[in-house]
């Protein structure tokens, strides 16, 4: 079925707000029409007027704009509702939360990482703030909320033990192998080509190839400026990379070994990854600098010419970010210089590719919330989760933004001037920002297709390294397999024993001057000191017996 062949998503008299640049509410005191509701919701009152906090991430804009923009009038006036955005930063938010559970005043509903975390310190706060009486179960009914039940019913070992479920996850795949998108190595092919080197087919080619980048002059400037290899994001170090060293290791988190489930930074197989990157940090082909800078300046350096091999993500959406960037800075067109490396075999000879979970990151509502703001907010997630929803938060507003002609078919109403449209419609409502993503991550093969729409939203050099990104993924690698049920399953928080500090010592690990293998031995040995194989044993009997 098209995809555009749906009800009206807004009033005519939108025109009107689009050409006088006018409030939408000053042009209109009537409610959006309700057939653009799910059906599910349509017999449902709204009548009396709720003001909901909403807390996220990186919303800054839409909280400092003078004035709610359109998308967020459109959606207070379809449920009668005034939004009060709270943002937090990635860097804060975990911290913020605290603070707020402590002080009883958290937002009525807010986005944070739990259940989805590999650390225990994650996944023991969603049993304190159940425990602290901080958070709300979701209704026993969720009839009227079809699609939020079919994320629920996903994820149904994320009840908890009185039977209750307290999460919303927020989806992120609807196909298992999208998620292998989540780790990718974007590199200078231009710079490849230039010094003759082939795509590695070892971790040694790797190393070599990146050394290269480093002390070979790739683009031939004579200065001695150029950077092998960095990751985007610190804590994502060696996602695509452990793909062939020690695949399983890749995301730090528990793995299954000898009929029990162990830290993957525990097994033997991690020492093969710690050795590894001590080489790659001696040889300079891992950026010295690797551990104090952030993921922006990371991408700077990528976009500015310095970075040769940069760990990163291959939707388009995050290529869309990366090249925008580079466009500002770079007389070379992106496509001709930059392409998705392929990952090189593992030890058993088989290519293997990232596995993500099917959730990341939940949503909770705050105990505050009385049945009925619940309700509310539950109808405005079941909104956004539905094709109309998605079509408001991707596309913008009909007859405003876009246009549908009697067969379904698609005109842009915009002047994009030449820029993507996902990045037009950012600017122009910054409260996509929130609800675009809000009530699930949506990521689907309609996103991949080499299509006009997806060009005009991504642009096609982004659609096109995205589609052969994942297809070759696809056809070339064995997925990762894990075990969600348990790695989702709520663990006991031991300050002591946590993924942060594991992660921390094999940073010192491959910056240290001692022997890497005795380094994290000792690492081990205090970890183990410290109680760590009897907390392995309690999170295997307590899963036991929750399968029980």
């Amino acid at each position: 079925m098209n995809p555009f062949m749906k009800p009206k998503l807004i009033l005519s008299l939108c025109m009107i707000l689009a050409l006088s640049g006018c409030d939408y509410k000053t042009v209109t005191s009537t409610l959006p029409d309700q057939s653009v509701l799910p059906e599910t919701l349509q017999n449902q009152s709204f009548d009396q007027h709720l003001d909901i906090s909403i807390g996220y991430w990186d919303i800054e804009k839409m909280l400092n704009a003078s004035h709610p923009d359109a998308i967020t009038q459109y959606i207070e006036s379809l449920f009668n509702v005034t939004f009060h955005p709270m943002s937090v930063t990635w860097s804060n938010y975990k911290d913020r939360y605290r603070i707020l559970s402590s002080t009883h005043s958290l937002p009525d509903i807010f986005a944070t990482l739990t259940l989805s975390s590999n650390d225990n310190h994650d996944s023991g706060s969603f049993i304190n703030m159940i425990e602290s009486n901080s958070i709300r179960a979701l209704p026993e009914d969720m009839s009227s909320y079809p699609l939020l039940s079919n994320v629920l019913a996903l994820t149904s070992f994320t009840k908890y033990k009185d039977g209750n479920y307290y999460a919303i996850p927020r989806n992120s795949f609807t196909d298992p192998i999208l998620g292998s998108t989540d780790a990718a190595m974007l590199v200078r092919r231009d710079w490849m080509d230039t010094l003759d080197i082939k795509d590695p087919q070892s971790f040694d080619d790797f190393l070599s190839m990146t050394s290269a980048f480093v002390h070979d002059d790739p683009d031939g400037n004579g200065a001695d400026d150029t950077i092998g290899y960095n990751v985007s994001n610190l804590t994502a170090l060696g996602k695509w990379l452990i793909l062939g060293i020690s695949p399983e290791c890749n995301t730090y988190a528990w793995i299954s070994e000898d009929g029990q489930y162990i830290p993957s930074w525990t097994s033997d197989k991690f020492m093969e990854v710690v050795k590894s990157y001590r080489k790659l940090y001696q040889s300079d082909s891992l950026d010295p600098n690797f551990y104090s800078k952030s993921p922006q300046t990371v991408l700077e350096d990528f976009a500015s010419g310095h970075l040769g091999a940069l760990e990163y993500k291959s939707s388009p959406s995050a290529l869309m970010e990366l090249k925008e960037r580079w466009d500002q800075q770079n007389d070379k067109p992106f496509e001709t210089c930059v392409d998705v490396l392929p990952i090189f075999p593992a030890s058993d000879g088989i290519r293997y590719s990232n596995s993500s979970n099917i959730f990341w990151s939940e949503s909770y509502l705050s105990s505050s919330v009385s049945d009925e703001k619940a309700e509310r907010i539950l109808s405005i997630l079941e909104f956004l989760l539905s094709e109309n929803g998605k079509m408001l938060c991707k596309y913008g507003i009909e007859n405003v933004d876009y246009a549908l002609n009697d067969n379904g078919n698609y005109t842009c109403l915009i002047d994009t001037k030449g820029e993507n449209l996902s990045i037009v419609l950012k600017k122009k409502y910054p409260s996509l920002m929130l609800f675009e993503t809000l009530a699930g991550w949506g990521n689907d093969w309609k996103d991949f297709e080499n299509s006009s729409l997806n060009n005009l939203r991504y642009g096609k050099p982004c659609v096109d390294l995205a589609r052969k990104s994942v297809e070759w993924y696809r056809d070339n690698t064995t997925q990762l397999k894990r075990d969600y049920v348990f790695l989702n399953a709520p663990k006991e928080s031991v300050e002591s024993l946590n993924t942060s500090d594991a992660f921390q010592s094999f940073v010192k690990c491959i910056i240290g001057e001692d022997d890497p293998e005795q380094m994290w031995n000792q690492v081990l040995a205090e970890m183990d000191s410290k109680g760590l194989k009897n907390y392995i044993s309690m999170q295997n009997e307590k899963y036991r017996e929750q399968k029980e």
